[in-house]
């Protein structure tokens, strides 16, 4: 009999979330049978992955909220198709009897998790996915042993006090490991007060055979070619970046910039580089696909990774997969020692990290890596070395040992 698990996830595909399609083809792979719980189901032109999507059959894998006809008639008689399941019917009448407001709700959601097995292992990606498994464990309709893995955002969701109010009676009954990518993260998660016995650091991993790039060369007297992919907000820090590149320009290097990602920032970046007068020397080319980013950063030198601090919540990056991504196509990778970024690289072999926010420090790493183009083809190769420990083979393998511990 095939090993079952479910996995759980707020909106399903997103362009940024591949390391959730990795999770679950890794499982499949493994003789898991998956299902996949989804809030929202976004189709699958909302991924990077479409192929794999397909290649995989993953869409026939997901749980969908249930989708009501627009007529009227016909929406009754779902209704009362949903309600007629024994399971679900049983569950509703003890749900009503514990609530004084009575709305179609839990129906939509007993109707959902009617596949879900009841002492299933359940591996939820960012602790904010995990509605409505508290409130089904509540009546008795699951007994899940539960996996969550933090990624960024959702460890500054709440403070303390709110997070043990909210989730920490779940987590005591059903939450058998917590995961996240990166020290910094792990850090971040004490203060809420989870059990640090409970905790496994696992990085995001990468497929190294998709990322499989080649030792790079500085040719004299060609343009450097520069890359930061990410969302254009301001944790992300392009401005920093933008920055480097006029002093870079003014030094006299010859560089190009190219910015992949969109977002809230674009208008304000755009802005920064027509008044450093840098339009023919910063490009910014919108939201990427895996195979743009594949392609740019197998045509590029060096990548830049200028993630500092959320200015409103202080909140940093919690890991940073693309520059992973990065150093397996053969970049050497310079950013700013902030969050869980310095985890992702060895400082002074496969890159550089400095100072946050500090334009000059950075300016100066790149330009000792075009003046030195001897240590920039080492850096290159040890980078793709480096990356390989990153394969997910290795990386989401800790993900099924968890599942095997608590089937």
């Amino acid at each position: 009999m095939r090993k079952s698990i479910a996995i759980k996830v707020k909106s399903f595909p997103n362009v940024s979330e591949t390391f959730v399609v990795s999770n679950i083809v890794f499982a499949l792979k493994n003789k898991f049978k998956v299902r996949v719980f989804v809030a929202k189901y976004r189709g699958v032109n909302n991924s990077s992955q479409a192929d794999t999507l397909q290649q995989y059959n993953l869409e026939e894998k997901i749980e969908k909220p249930f989708s009501f006809s627009k007529y009227q008639v016909v929406r009754w008689c779902q209704l009362a198709f949903m309600a007629l399941h024994p399971r679900v019917l049983t569950y509703l009448f003890k749900y009503y009897k514990n609530k004084s407001k009575r709305n179609i709700k839990p129906l939509l959601e007993l109707y959902q998790y009617r596949h879900f097995k009841k002492n299933a292992v359940c591996h939820v990606h960012f602790n904010n996915a995990l509605h409505p498994l508290q409130k089904l464990a509540k009546i008795g309709y699951i007994d899940p042993k539960v996996i969550v893995s933090f990624h960024g955002f959702d460890a500054f969701l709440e403070n303390k006090e709110s997070f043990q109010k909210a989730y920490g009676a779940f987590y005591r009954k059903y939450v058998k490991a917590v995961t996240v990518n990166s020290q910094y993260l792990k850090q971040q998660l004490l203060t809420l007060g989870i059990d640090e016995n409970l905790i496994h650091i696992i990085p995001i991993g990468i497929d190294i055979l998709d990322f499989k790039g080649t030792e790079k060369k500085i040719i004299p007297k060609h343009p450097i070619k520069l890359i930061t992919i990410g969302r254009l907000v301001q944790l992300k820090g392009h401005t920093y970046a933008i920055n480097c590149v006029r002093k870079l320009r003014d030094a006299g290097y010859l560089v190009q910039y190219t910015i992949w990602g969109a977002g809230e920032s674009l208008d304000k970046l755009q802005k920064q580089v027509a008044e450093l007068d840098l339009k023919e020397t910063v490009y910014f080319k919108g939201k990427a696909s895996q195979e743009d980013v594949k392609h740019t950063l197998n045509e590029s030198h060096i990548f830049l990774m200028p993630s500092t601090y959320d200015e409103i919540t202080g909140r940093r990056e919690a890991f940073g997969l693309v520059s992973i991504e990065a150093q397996a196509m053969g970049l050497p990778v310079i950013g700013f020692n902030s969050g869980g970024f310095p985890d992702t690289l060895k400082s002074g072999v496969t890159g550089f990290t400095v100072t946050d926010r500090n334009i000059t420090e950075m300016a100066e790493k790149v330009q000792y890596l075009i003046d030195n183009p001897k240590v920039y083809t080492a850096m290159s190769q040890a980078a793709i070395e480096h990356a390989a420990s990153f394969d997910h083979q290795y990386t989401t393998q800790h993900y099924i040992d968890l599942y095997e511990e608590n089937l």
